[in-house]
């Protein structure tokens, strides 16, 4: 009887492995940087990651501009922030000079690795970029190639480069290869990420029809429990921000975890998605 079957099917559903590592969705300062990237360019890529050994190496942002990459890596230091030789400086406005770990080291690190990951002979650009509005930036234009850049400066800095670098031979298509996820289960302290390589989600719309959902094109995705019919209602959200609801039965995401494994993750076991 189909009752029974979706009934254990999505009792012994596979979950989450165990992981110690808990985190926050993102501070306030990524969010409105995303929102911004995403108003001007069509490919902004959330938490790009490489696998490195047994661990990974992570930015806040891909951005890739008619086929020109750049990674973005976003300080919310308020504040004057200066540099000191090779050090980041800030002094906050109650007087207190503190030192900061520089940002373009570890950014120059991501994009050699990268390149070396993905065999990519092209140019990439590095940019650290300032979220907070009201920070004093007494830093150079470039620090070791790389940009540093108040948020308000981002777009121009990045279209202005591209209008200089001139047409790309080598092609960058990081759209799955690049995308982590992160999936959370039910009570929000379960979790783990990795790389969706599922193109697409399938699901029901509310009148019953069978669909697929592009996983390019989601930002959230929850899900609310529905025990009695055997089914959970998807609340998506998508890049462009618009929201819709559907409904999951026993659909399965395939995630390369960043140590090198490869899981299926029932949706029936997640609580959030993070795109």
């Amino acid at each position: 009887p189909f009752f029974l079957t979706t009934f254990f099917r999505r009792l012994f559903a596979p979950g989450l492995p165990f992981m110690p590592e808990i985190e926050r969705f993102g501070a306030d300062g990524e969010e409105a940087i995303y929102r911004m990237l995403r108003e001007h360019f069509p490919c902004v890529i959330r938490n790009p990651v490489i696998p490195h050994g047994e661990i990974y190496l992570e930015k806040d942002f891909l951005v890739l501009y008619n086929q020109v990459p750049f990674i973005i890596e976003v300080k919310n230091w308020k504040g004057s922030i200066g540099l000191d030789g090779s050090e980041f400086y800030q002094d906050k406005d109650n007087g207190e000079h503190k030192v900061l770990k520089n940002p373009v080291g570890t950014t120059k690190q991501f994009i050699s690795h990268m390149k070396r990951y993905y065999d990519y002979d092209g140019f990439v650009y590095g940019m650290v970029l300032f979220a907070e509005p009201d920070c004093k930036l007494n830093l150079p234009a470039e620090q070791d190639g790389i940009f540093l850049t108040a948020a308000r400066d981002a777009v121009s800095v990045i279209r202005s480069t591209v209008r200089e670098h001139g047409k790309e031979s080598a092609k960058l298509i990081p759209e799955r290869t690049l995308h982590c996820v992160r999936l959370y289960g039910p009570g929000g302290r379960e979790f783990c990420k990795g790389i969706l390589t599922d193109v697409e989600i399938p699901c029901y719309t509310q009148s019953g029809e069978q669909t697929r959902l592009n996983t390019l094109y989601l930002r959230y995705l929850s899900l609310d429990r529905q025990p009695f019919c055997l089914r959970d209602r998807m609340t998506v959200t998508f890049t462009n921000g618009s929201s819709a609801f559907f409904y999951n039965r026993d659909a399965l995401l395939t995630l390369h975890t960043l140590n090198g494994g490869c899981r299926r993750v029932a949706l029936s076991k997640i609580r959030t998605v993070v795109f």
